[in-house]
Formats: structure tokens, C-alpha cells, sequence
């Protein structure tokens, strides 16, 4: 029965006692308690209490010690032995610690000499001995109810609680036998393993040691999952089966791979001849799970298991690695055989697959590692294939690369790339140099692009193209990010004249959590307006996480920052993005107003961008703009802002200041135009005409 211990609830109480005297003192004890209410119940003897005990339920008893013949823990052990787990508070007018000892040993729940009794005493006593019977019965629900055997032992391995469940293990193991829950727990202290088995009982055994030097032992019955040992064996061989192969595509796993290298380099070894290590993963993947879901990844990498199996030899093995990463190895090889197979997977992934009424187009990079001579033991050889794949991906399109030596140095000149880049970011090596944008039909300037710069002392200026990717590879992109963000505010607040400047935010600067938090410190710890300040996104960055994304665009735009569109066109060119999200611009790519006139397919993109711009009243920026012929098109196509290297080079930004200056204030497009065609312009700019700049800060 489940005591109570709310505030109104009224406690039953039976005393048993045969003095009168002392029931009185109990009685006018517990009558001064106020916030407890009791229910007493008397009686004389032991007989009678069990009498009153198998007419009601009681929350707690008093007992005297001594009742007669009996005492206080006879008493105890008749009301245990009825199943009665009632809390009983023992009372003795006797001082005695063997007394005490023996009450406790009984299950008594305090022990109380008569001398010490007051209201706040007894009461107390009830509600700890109510409080301390709920979490007994708790214990008890949980050792009766699971399926495990349980004993505490305590620190001479002598059991002080079971529950049934460990009797009942002892008694399938070891019979009828009246010590049998004994000789389990001792051949569980003593088995080394886990694992216990007796006749047809297998128990593994978990034994956790307790402060005071006691135990815990829980068994579990795994009998069911090794019947016996034939059985086992079987499912062992299973296992090992399973172990050897990818779940998901069929095809061997990495151990399957390494055993397979390691015996055909033997054979290699001892035949004299070559083995090849083909090493590939597909391009782009993560955009696709992202985009389309880990399910349409999955349809590629099994579409890509069966393709493969189909066009391999005898001599010829595939392997999936993990993620999109798979291996061939080919034996008594050459590099013409290798070439041959890198040719087939190529030529059979690089494909259209279709996916739920969509088409995702697939391709892989594959990097090739010779034995003997690009690597002597199967560690070598996997490492330079995959150099051979990463420097295949460093490069437009080559599907497929062979090792040579040089890629250690080309990977050590990436190294150091990033460690001068990480330097150049905490020193004064970065710069901005912002490209004019102007109105279509006035040449108004309407604001400035922000494009990123590296000066280095000893490279000298470093193209984006080469140090954006590295910075991406090791997270130095988002330091960068916040680089950019900061002196583009700086030079806002310097240069109130500057109408608005956009600065490109990175893939992964636009998911992570504190971007909006790094917007808003920048806008008002530097002071600056935010209707100044533009952020330019690529579709392509906005799909690694869509939905984060959005939400961190959307407060970014609350604080009344602008947001663009760029290079639209050469992404998904996604229409449900635009209606996801109210774009304050959309600036085309440059590569559709380069093939003007050229292109008529291109021509109709850009007309219908523009024209989708319309219909959503967002206005449309053409990039890339560097002819006569091609600004004309962007005007007759409604096109409604310009910039491109047409109007003039990007300006640097120590140079703001005195083109202001010489300018008077005049910054219309014939202005600027004008001050580029002087002959002062090109001075501050020594060279610079020879460094590729057509490549802007993009991110992504």
C-alpha cells in the first residue's frame, strides 16, 4: 500500500502497546502536531494488531518493544512474513545499542526510546519511516519488474537484497539445489569473462563495486542469442560476413579493401609486377544531400556500386570506403590498364539520374596510385591517390588524375598558402577595392562592390581564385568573413559619401548561428547606417543549410540591411527561393552579358531574369559589364544597374579619398569614367593592369 504524504492528507496510525500510560503519552504527543493529521488505531497486543491489520490499511505503526511474550521484533518479523510493508517505529523505554541494532536488522524504520518523546520527535519519525517506505517500494517495483537478475552484496560477498528474477536464474542453472542462488553469485566473482555459462543457461554478468566495498551483480539471459555452440558459430561467421560489406551499396567495406590490398601487393611482390589504386568520390555530393535529400545520395552511391560491378574484370576489386569515397584495385596492372579503368567509371557515373521527377547530375574525380612507384605498402599507396584526386579536383575539369611526385610539393605550397593567409588576416596584407555599380539609364552611382584583396610582401597580389578555396578548405573563411564585414563598415562610417557598399558573405559564414549577432556588433559598436549596407549571397551557399540559412537572413534583414541575389543563373537558379525570400536584388552573372550577341540561349536567360525581376519588383544588376555592345544590351533588356571593368577598374580603397577629392563631388558615371582614362589614375596602380582581376570576392 502506497503511503501519503501531502500536506491535507490525514495519516492512519496504529499503536501497539499494552500500557495505558503509555498510550496516552503517544496519543497526546502526536495530538499537539498541527500540520500533520493522524488517524489512531490501538492495540494491546501483537494478536490484535494483526487482527486490526487484516481489516485496514495503515501507513505507519507504533510498536512497543516489549509486548508481553513477544517483543517489538517478533512482532516485526509476523507482520513481514504476512506481506505487510507497512513502516513500524519501534518504542522501548530500554537504552540499549545490541536493542537498537537488532530493530534495524528486523526492518524496523527508527528505533525511539519512550524518554525522548515529543510532537515534533514522533512526527518527524513518521514522515521519514512514510518517505523512506515509498523509495523501498520503488526499489522493489524495479527489481521485480525487470528482466535481469539483481543482488547487493555487501563487502564479505554476503547477499543483503535479491529480487526473484536472480533466484530463478540460480535455480534454471543449478536446480533444486538449497544453495544455488549462492554458487551462481560465487561463479560470477570468479569467471573472468563476461559471459557464464551453465549447462544450457548462458548469463552475462555485470558486477559494479560500491564505496563501502559492496557489490552490485545484474545478470542478463542471453541464452536465446547463442543457443548453443554450433549456433554460435554460424552467427559468428555471419557477423564476420557482414563485417566485410557495405550495408547500404552491397559492395566490400574498407576492411574487405585492406585485407584485399595487402594480399594482392604480396602476390605483387613475389610475381614481380604492378598493382593499381584507384581512388574516387563524387563531385558536388553534399550539395546534392542537401538539396535533394540523404536519400537521393544514397540512390546515387547504389546506382554506383551496380555500375561499377558491371564493368569490372577478373583482376579488378571496388570497394566503398565511407560517405561518397569508393576504391579500385586493380592487379598485374600498368598505368595504360589504370587509364582504361579510371576511363570505364568515369565514362558509366558520369550520368543524368533521375530522382522523384527530378534530375540530379552526377560525376566523379579520380586520382590513381602505381605499386611499386608511388607507394610501397597500402598506407602510401591510398595517400597518394588521394593527393592524385585532390589535385584532379584543384583543376577544371580533369575527371582524373595519375600521382607524380610533384603533388607533395603542390600540397605543401597549399600548406603554407594557408599559413600566410592566416598571418596576412591578423596583419595589414588584406585590402578592399570597391568596383562602381550606376544606374542603367541616368549613370547615377547607386554604390560600391566590396572586392577582396591580398597584398602579400612575398607573393605580391593573390588572385581570390587561389586563396578563397584554400580558406575555405581550412576554416580560415569565416575570419575572413568577419574581416570583410568590419572594414567595409569602417570604411562607411570614414566615407559618408559612399552611397552603399555590398560585401559577399561566405557559404559558411551565412549558416553559422552568430552571424547575426557579428552583423548587428559590427552595424552599431562602428556606427553605421544599415540601409548602407548590402550582403551578397549565392543560391549555392544558401542550400548547405536552407532553412538556417533563411532564418539568419531574415533578422538580418529586420535590422534594415539589404540583401542580394548574386550570380543568379549559375546555381538551381531556384524560382521557389526568390518566393521564399523577399531578395532586394538580383544580380545576374557575367558570364550570360560575356556571350552577348554570341549566345542566343544566353540572351534569353538574361531577358527573362530581368523580367522575372520585374514581376517581383526587385530590381536587377548586370555583372561583368566591360563593352560598349554589351551595356547597350543590358538597357534594351530593362536591366536596371550596372558594373563591370567597362566603367573603369575597381578603386582601392587608401585611394577613396583623393578620387573624391579630384572628383568634386561629381561621382556620375561620365565622371568616374573620365578620371579612370587619365593618366593619374593608372599611377597608384603600378602593374596592377597585369594581375587577373575579374575574379571578385565570391565565397562559395
Amino acid at each position: 500500500m502506497e503511503s501519503r504524504l501531502t500536506p491535507d492528507a490525514t495519516i492512519r496510525l496504529l499503536i501497539v502497546d499494552d500500557d495505558e500510560d503509555d498510550l496516552y503519552l503517544i496519543k497526546d504527543a502526536l495530538s499537539e502536531v498541527t500540520r500533520t493529521r493522524y488517524a489512531i488505531t490501538t492495540a494491546s497486543s501483537s494478536l490484535l494488531a494483526m487482527v486490526e491489520l487484516s481489516k485496514s490499511g495503515f501507513d505507519v505503526i507504533f510498536s512497543d518493544y516489549r509486548l508481553g511474550a513477544v517483543t517489538g521484533v517478533d512482532f516485526i518479523n509476523s507482520v513481514r512474513a504476512a506481506g505487510i510493508d507497512t513502516p513500524i517505529i519501534l518504542l522501548t523505554g530500554i537504552s540499549d545499542a545490541m536493542v537498537d541494532n537488532a530493530a534495524l536488522e528486523a526492518g524496523s524504520s527508527d528505533f525511539i526510546p519512550k524518554t525522548a518523546i515529543t510532537a515534533d520527535v514522533l512526527d518527524r519519525s513518521v514522515r521519514y519511516a512514510m518517505a523512506h517506505a515509498n523509495r523501498q517500494r520503488v526499489l522493489q517495483s524495479i527489481l521485480k519488474n525487470t528482466k535481469s537478475g539483481i543482488s547487493v552484496l555487501d563487502a564479505d560477498k554476503k547477499e543483503t537484497l535479491s529480487n526473484s528474477q536472480m533466484a530463478s536464474f540460480a535455480k534454471r542453472a543449478f536446480g533444486d539445489d538449497t544453495d544455488a542462488k549462492q554458487q551462481l553469485i560465487k561463479l560470477a566473482f570468479a569467471c573472468e569473462q563476461k559471459d557464464i555459462v551453465v549447462g544450457s543457461v548462458v548469463l552475462e554478468s555485470h558486477i559494479t563495486e560500491l564505496p563501502d566495498g559492496g557489490s552490485i551483480l545484474a545478470l542478463h539471459d542471453v541464452t536465446d542469442r547463442v543457443n548453443d555452440l554450433r549456433e554460435r558459430e554460424l552467427a559468428e561467421e555471419r557477423i564476420r560476413a557482414i563485417a566485410m560489406q557495405d550495408g547500404l551499396t552491397g559492395l566490400p567495406n574498407r576492411m574487405s579493401f585492406n585485407l584485399f590490398l595487402d594480399e594482392a601487393l604480396e602476390k605483387s611482390k613475389r610475381d614481380k609486377t604492378k598493382v593499381a589504386v584507384l581512388l574516387f568520390d563524387f563531385n558536388r555530393f553534399k550539395e546534392v544531400n542537401d538539396l535533394f535529400g540523404h536519400a537521393a545520395g544514397d540512390h546515387i552511391l547504389r546506382h554506383a556500386a551496380t555500375a561499377i560491378q558491371s564493368t569490372l574484370t577478373s583482376r579488378e576489386f571496388c570497394a566503398r570506403l565511407g560517405g561518397d569515397e569508393f576504391v579500385l584495385i586493380q592487379s598485374d596492372s600498368n598505368e595504360d590498364d589504370a587509364l582504361d579503368l579510371s576511363r570505364r567509371v568515369v565514362e558509366n557515373l558520369t550520368v543524368s539520374l533521375k530522382w522523384e521527377e527530378k534530375v540530379i547530375e552526377a560525376s566523379v574525380t579520380l586520382g590513381v596510385a602505381l605499386y611499386p612507384a608511388h607507394g610501397n605498402n597500402r598506407q602510401e599507396l591510398l595517400a597518394n591517390a588521394d593527393l592524385a584526386m585532390y589535385r584532379g579536383k584543384a583543376e577544371i575539369d580533369r575527371s582524373i588524375c595519375i600521382f607524380d611526385a610533384g603533388m607533395d610539393q603542390f600540397i605543401r605550397d597549399r600548406r603554407t598558402l594557408a599559413h600566410d593567409l592566416k598571418h596576412a588576416i591578423q596583419g595589414d596584407e588584406l585590402s578592399l577595392d570597391l568596383q562602381p555599380q550606376f544606374m542603367t539609364g541616368t549613370g547615377e552611382l547607386v554604390g560600391f562592390e566590396a572586392l577582396l584583396r591580398w597584398r602579400c610582401p612575398l607573393r605580391g597580389l593573390v588572385s581570390p581564385a587561389q586563396f578563397i578555396p584554400v580558406a575555405e578548405e581550412n576554416g580560415l573563411i569565416i575570419e575572413i568573413d568577419k574581416w570583410v564585414l568590419t572594414k567595409a563598415c569602417k570604411l562607411l562610417t570614414k566615407y559618408s559619401w559612399l552611397p552603399r557598399l555590398a560585401v559577399n558573405v561566405s557559404a559558411k559564414a551565412i549558416c553559422q548561428p552568430q552571424i547575426v549577432s557579428q552583423v548587428r556588433a559590427a552595424l552599431f559598436e562602428i556606427g553605421v547606417a544599415a540601409n548602407r549596407l548590402e550582403l551578397e549571397v549565392t543560391e549555392t551557399a544558401l542550400i548547405h543549410d536552407l532553412n538556417r540559412a533563411l532564418h539568419n537572413l531574415r533578422q538580418i534583414k529586420a535590422l534594415g540591411i539589404s540583401i542580394a541575389m548574386d550570380d543568379f543563373g549559375i546555381g538551381y537558379s531556384s524560382l521557389s527561393l526568390l518566393s521564399s525570400f523577399p531578395f532586394d536584388r538580383i544580380k545576374v552573372d557575367g558570364s550570360f552579358i560575356q556571350l552577348t550577341g554570341n549566345n542566343e540561349r544566353a540572351d534569353a536567360i538574361f531577358k527573362a531574369v530581368v523580367g522575372l525581376g520585374a514581376a517581383l519588383s526587385v530590381p536587377v544588376l548586370a555583372e561583368g559589364v566591360e563593352t560598349e555592345q554589351q551595356l547597350l544590351f543590358a538597357k534594351e533588356s530593362g536591366c536596371e544597374e550596372l558594373q563591370g571593368f567597362h566603367f573603369g577598374r575597381p578603386i582601392p580603397e587608401h585611394v577613396l579619398e583623393d578620387v573624391h577629392k579630384k572628383l568634386e563631388g561629381d561621382l556620375s558615371l561620365p565622371a568616374i569614367m573620365a578620371w579612370q582614362n587619365s593618366e593619374r589614375y593608372y599611377k597608384p596602380f603600378a602593374g596592377l593592369e597585369k594581375t587577373p582581376l575579374t575574379v571578385q570576392y565570391a565565397l562559395n
